[in-house]
């Protein structure tokens, strides 16, 4: 709900977030939270940006050793 109260600041947020990533040349944005990245992918995608936003549970999910061994 922040994005839809707050619309100016989080997509002033949004827009941070993105230049960030976007300047470390990762093909991936991660993130935890799902509203966070619904909002982040809006954003990417009104960028014409290449850059996907993940959950990190999907980065987990995908490693091909469990993490505790």
């Amino acid at each position: 709900t922040f994005a839809l109260k707050n619309p100016d600041v989080s997509t002033a947020m949004g827009t941070d977030k993105i230049h960030h990533a976007q300047s470390t040349g990762a093909d991936i944005l991660c993130a935890a939270d799902n509203s966070c990245l619904m909002h982040l992918s809006g954003l990417l995608t009104r960028q014409g940006s290449p850059q996907r936003p993940v959950h990190l549970a999907e980065i987990l999910a995908a490693t091909e050793q469990e993490p505790w061994t």
